[in-house]
């Protein structure tokens, strides 16, 4: 719960709950959550979990809730079409940026060398 209200912590949270793979772990995720939500809904991190995880909708009913994710599914797959990309493809990024690097690297070593001569 602290994580889900932290300023840094409620992304995790959130993403973890976007990456389980059934609607019985989102289920049990968000009953988790609305044991607390007094406190989710004290601050914007823990409005903002509440939202992503639906925690309201959890409460007012199983139909209301699977709706709601439903829409979540197909705004985030609209995303994708638009983009080209996956949601939370941080990792194919990082890879990317990292090779980048490496490259410039590379290249001021060869103008240096060449420099050098």
């Amino acid at each position: 719960l602290y994580l889900a209200t932290a300023r840094v912590g409620h992304h995790p949270i959130e993403k973890l709950f976007r990456a389980l793979p059934t609607m019985e772990d989102k289920a049990s995720f968000s009953a988790e959550l609305s044991h607390s939500l007094n406190q989710l809904g004290s601050n914007a991190m823990g409005r903002s979990v509440m939202a992503t995880c639906a925690v309201k909708e959890y409460l007012e009913g199983e139909s209301a809730w699977k709706d709601v994710l439903a829409k979540q599914r197909d705004k985030a797959g609209w995303l994708e079409e638009i983009t080209g990309e996956k949601e939370g493809s941080d990792e194919e990024d990082e890879e990317v940026k990292t090779k980048k690097r490496k490259r410039d690297k590379k290249e001021k070593k060869r103008k240096r060398r060449k420099g050098s001569e």
